[in-house]
């Protein structure tokens, strides 16, 4: 590992491949911020698909975002994937490290022709890399591992120091400005947030529960709440809005950059396992979080205040693209709306709200 970290400490740019999720971008930042701190003039940059890249565009240790077209995009600032190839290759760079691992970012990887090509020896194709990094139990001798901590592999495979490993989301200003200026609108200034939303069914809690729990916190704590969610997830919250009393403010058009502002700005977080829950964490935004089937010890909200809410199935964690053991997912079904009030009087308490 002697002539690998060598050869790191003398290269002055790299580029990182960070395709999909919201979670996993902002799970990676953790690593840019190590790597950062070793190496202050080091030249970060980081491609990743257009709906994630708010995650990285203002972070002072990422020097440039590459942003590639999602699937279905027209985003008109973002690359094709036949331009990334070109670009990646005319830009020359001594060192790519891939943090995906499926068959888009190898090729992307490939593309760059870089002399150091390190990545994960689980990956496809890994074969391709010039330099294969063991897996993360064997490096950390321990399990299990935070997701974090697996980012962090290459840095502790390398002998180099892995400072306290946070997570920093850097909002912009004018995202701040906006949001602040639809808050005065709606004559908000304190408020509880919720995110009811997941991408998998066995991680999401049912929309009616999650009004019930809005109205409690209403009616206890005189705090407004707001939910939101993405434009394709709308129906969620309109199932919300006809049963929560009082009528709550439901806001499915906010741009990521304005989600972390409105995020930043909110007293208390509640969600799903989901990527805005990893950014309450990355925010230090206090999060009540409601655990369907994933693995817990891999993706709980990371350096943060926070409780989770979550059942003691056998059959968790699992894959959670469908139930196999009951049909439906008990695991998160079953969580009744007061245990999770409950959790929020904890929370609030320990930043001072009380009924």
């Amino acid at each position: 590992m002697e002539s690998l970290r060598r050869e790191l400490q003398q290269i002055s740019r790299i580029i990182l491949i960070r395709l999909r999720s919201l979670g996993d971008s902002i799970l990676t930042l953790p690593l840019i911020e190590a790597l950062h701190s070793w190496r202050p003039e080091l030249e970060m940059s980081v491609l990743i698909e257009a709906p994630f890249a708010p995650v990285f565009l203002h972070h002072p240790a990422v020097a440039e975002t590459m942003i590639l077209r999602s699937r279905k995009g027209t985003e008109p600032q973002a690359w094709t994937r036949m331009r990334a190839f070109r670009e990646l290759r005319g830009r020359r760079y001594p060192a790519v490290l891939n943090l995906h691992g499926g068959t888009t970012s190898m090729l992307l990887t490939v593309a760059t022709g870089a002399r150091m090509r390190l990545g994960q020896e689980s990956h496809p194709g890994s074969w391709l890399y010039t330099e294969r990094i063991p897996s993360s139990v064997s490096i950390w001798s321990r399990q299990p591992l935070h997701t974090v901590e697996h980012q962090l592999s290459l840095m502790k495979w390398l002998g180099l120091p892995v400072p306290s490993p946070n997570a920093t989301l850097h909002v912009s200003g004018d995202a701040r400005a906006r949001v602040r200026e639809r808050l005065a609108d709606a004559g908000i200034s304190e408020f509880v947030l919720i995110q009811p939303t997941a991408t998998l069914p066995t991680k999401q809690w049912e929309p009616a529960k999650f009004a019930e729990l809005g109205s409690q916190i209403t009616a206890r704590y005189q705090l407004p709440v707001i939910y939101t969610a993405a434009p394709h997830e709308t129906e969620v919250l309109r199932e919300i809005e006809g049963s929560a009393k009082p009528r709550p403010l439901c806001w499915s058009d906010l741009p990521l950059m304005e989600l972390f502002a409105l995020i930043e700005s909110c007293r208390l977080f509640i969600g799903c396992d989901s990527g805005p829950t990893h950014a309450a964490a990355a925010l230090k935004k206090p999060v009540v979080v409601v655990w369907g089937s994933s693995d817990f010890a891999a993706w709980h909200p990371w350096e943060t205040e926070y409780e989770a809410v979550r059942s003691d199935l056998p059959c968790i964690p699992c894959p959670g693209y469908r139930c196999k053991a009951y049909g439906e997912p008990k695991c998160i079904r079953q969580i009744p709306v007061q245990k999770v009030a409950d959790a929020c009087t904890r929370i609030l308490a320990k930043t001072g709200v009380r009924c």
